[in-house]
C-alpha cells in the first residue's frame, strides 16, 4: 500500500484522542500496514511516559492508589465475562450490486449499523453508517468502468479502500489505501474498467462539484453527501 494516515491522525489514534469513523478506519488500516502500526506502538509509548511524568509531578498518595486499585478489582469481579476463552473477531460480509464482500473485523459494528443501499445510475452506490456523530459516514461502491464527477469538500475525505482500486488526478489507490483529501483538491475518481471499488468514506462536510451538470446539486444547501 502506499496512501497511509497522517502522523498526527496516528497520534490522536494511539492517544485516543479521535472520534469512533476514524479510529476505526486507522484501526483497519494498521492491521495490514506494519510501518503505521510501529508508529501508533511508538506513540502509545510517548503517551505514556508523558503520563507516567506528569503523576510524578502531582505525587500520587498511597491510599489515592490503594483506592484506586480497590475499585479496579470490583470492576473486574464484577463484569459478566469468560477471559477464559480468548476473544475471536470475526470478518462481517455485505451484499450490493449482486456481489458479496467480507469486511474487515474492526469495521463490524459499523456494518450493524448501516441503512439501506442508495444506487445512482446503478454504477454507485452507498449505505449511511449510523454513528451518531457530527461526520458522515458511509460504505461506498463503485462499478467497473465509472467516474465520480469532479469535486472539492468544504471539509475533509477520509476513504479507507476496502476492496479493488480507484484512481484520480493524484494517483493509484489499491485496497489499505487511506487517504485524506480538503479544499485544496479537486478531483474525479475513477475505477478501471475491470476494476470495481469498495471504500469506506467519511465526511466531515458535504461534497462540492466542480464540473458539468453535477454542480446542480450545489443549489440545494450547501452541496451533497453520498
Amino acid at each position: 500500500m502506499s496512501y497511509h494516515p497522517e502522523q498526527e491522525l496516528l497520534k490522536q489514534f494511539a492517544t485516543g484522542d479521535i472520534d469512533s469513523a476514524h479510529a476505526a478506519a486507522v484501526a483497519t488500516h494498521i492491521e495490514t500496514c506494519s510501518h503505521c502500526r510501529q508508529l501508533v506502538a511508538k506513540f502509545e509509548e510517548e503517551a505514556a511516559e508523558d503520563l507516567v511524568a506528569s503523576g510524578t509531578e502531582g505525587a500520587i498518595s498511597d491510599n489515592d492508589l490503594a483506592l484506586v486499585f480497590e475499585n479496579m478489582m470490583n470492576d473486574i469481579t464484577t463484569l459478566d465475562a469468560d477471559y477464559s476463552r480468548p476473544k475471536v473477531r470475526s470478518a462481517a460480509s455485505i451484499e450490493v450490486n449482486g456481489k458479496t464482500f467480507k469486511v474487515p473485523a474492526t469495521l463490524k459494528p459499523f456494518v450493524d449499523r448501516m441503512g439501506e443501499w442508495k444506487s445512482y445510475g446503478g454504477k454507485v452506490f452507498t449505505s449511511n453508517i449510523d454513528l451518531d456523530e457530527d461526520c458522515k459516514v458511509s460504505l461506498l461502491y463503485i462499478s467497473e468502468g465509472v467516474q465520480v464527477p469532479q469535486h472539492t469538500h468544504k471539509g475533509f475525505e477520509s476513504t479507507l479502500v476496502l476492496h479493488g482500486s480507484f484512481s484520480d488526478e493524484n494517483g493509484f489507490y489499491a485496497a489499505g489505501d487511506f487517504i485524506r483529501e480538503d479544499g485544496e483538491t479537486k478531483h474525479a475518481p475513477q475505477t478501471s474498467a475491470s476494476q470495481d471499488c469498495l471504500c469506506l468514506s467519511i465526511l466531515t462536510e458535504p461534497m462540492i462539484f466542480t464540473q458539468g451538470v453535477a454542480r446542480i446539486f450545489n443549489r440545494f444547501g450547501k452541496g451533497m453527501y453520498p
